[in-house]
C-alpha cells in the first residue's frame, strides 16, 4: 500500500499547502514549493517524512493592524512637529510685539506704557493678530491639536496590537493544523528506524488489545445469552408445551 501511495501522492494536500502559502504571500518559500511538488507527485516521500513541518513551515507575517500602525506613525511625526509650533509662534509674537513697542516708545516718549499692556492693546501700532490674548488663544488651539493627536496615537496603537495578536493566533493555529496534517500523511512513509518500528509495534499492540477486549465482551454476551436460553426462554417453553400436547393426543 505504501508504494501505491508514493506513486499517487496526495494532490488535495499539496493544493491545500499551496493555497495556504498563496493566502499568506509566502508561495516562493523553497521548502513549501518543493514539499508541495513532492506531495503532488508522490516522489521521495520517505525523504520528506524525516523533516518536522512544525519547525520548517514558515510563520506567516500578518497584515492585520498595519493600517492602524501607519496612521499612528504619521500622527507621531505630526505631533512631534506640532509640539514646537506653539513655542515658535509665541516667540514670533514676542518679536512682533517688541518691535512694535520700540516704535511706539520712540514716537511717544512722554507716555509711559507697560509692555504687557501694549502687547495686549497694540495702541494702533501692533497688529491685532499679534496681540497677547490672540497668541494665547492660538497657542491653546495648537496644544489642543497636540493632545488630540496623542490620544489618537494611543487608540490606533492599542487597536493595532489587538488586531495583530488575534491575527497571529489565528495564523499560528492554521499553520499548526496544516503541519500536523502533513506529518500525519507522511508518517506512513518514514524509514524503518528503531523509533518508527517501536511506534508501529506499540500501535499494533494497542490495536490487538482493543480487538481482544471486543472479543471478550462479545464472548460474555454470548455466554449470558446462552445462560438465559437455558433458564427457560419463550421458545423452549413453547416447544415443551407443544411436546406435552402431542403426547396427550397420542394417548
Amino acid at each position: 500500500m505504501a508504494r501505491a501511495r508514493r506513486k499517487k501522492g496526495n494532490v488535495e494536500l499539496a493544493a491545500e499547502l499551496r493555497t495556504w502559502a498563496a493566502t499568506h504571500q509566502i508561495s516562493d518559500d523553497i521548502y513549501i514549493t518543493q514539499l508541495a511538488d513532492a506531495l503532488e507527485s508522490g516522489d521521495q516521500l520517505d525523504y520528506w517524512s524525516s523533516y518536522e513541518n512544525l519547525d520548517l513551515l514558515p510563520t506567516p507575517v500578518g497584515t492585520s493592524g498595519q493600517r492602524e500602525l501607519r496612521l499612528s506613525d504619521a500622527l507621531i511625526n505630526f505631533r512631534n512637529i506640532m509640539v514646537f509650533v506653539p513655542v515658535a509662534f509665541t516667540w514670533a509674537g514676542i518679536s512682533q510685539a517688541t518691535a512694535a513697542f520700540s516704535e511706539y516708545a520712540a514716537n511717544n516718549a512722554n507716555k509711559v506704557v507697560n509692555f504687557f499692556d501694549f502687547w495686549e492693546n497694540g495702541y494702533g501700532v501692533l497688529n491685532k493678530f499679534w496681540t497677547l490674548s490672540n497668541i494665547a488663544l492660538i497657542d491653546f488651539l495648537l496644544l489642543t491639536i497636540v493632545i488630540i493627536a496623542s490620544t489618537l496615537i494611543t487608540i490606533f496603537q492599542v487597536k493595532a496590537r489587538r488586531l495583530i495578536s488575534v491575527a497571529e493566533q489565528k495564523n499560528d493555529q492554521t499553520r499548526i493544523a496544516l503541519a500536523l496534517k502533513i506529518n500525519r500523511y507522511l508518517h506512513d512513509f518514514r524509514s524503518p528506524t528503531p523509533l518508527v518500528v517501536n511506534q508501529r509495534v506499540a500501535q499494533s499492540v494497542t490495536n490487538l488489545k482493543k480487538s481482544s477486549e471486543g472479543l471478550v465482551r462479545a464472548s460474555k454476551a454470548l455466554d449470558k445469552g446462552a445462560a438465559n436460553l437455558s433458564k427457560g426462554s419463550p421458545v423452549l417453553t413453547q416447544l415443551s408445551a407443544l411436546k406435552k400436547l402431542m403426547e396427550k393426543k397420542q394417548k
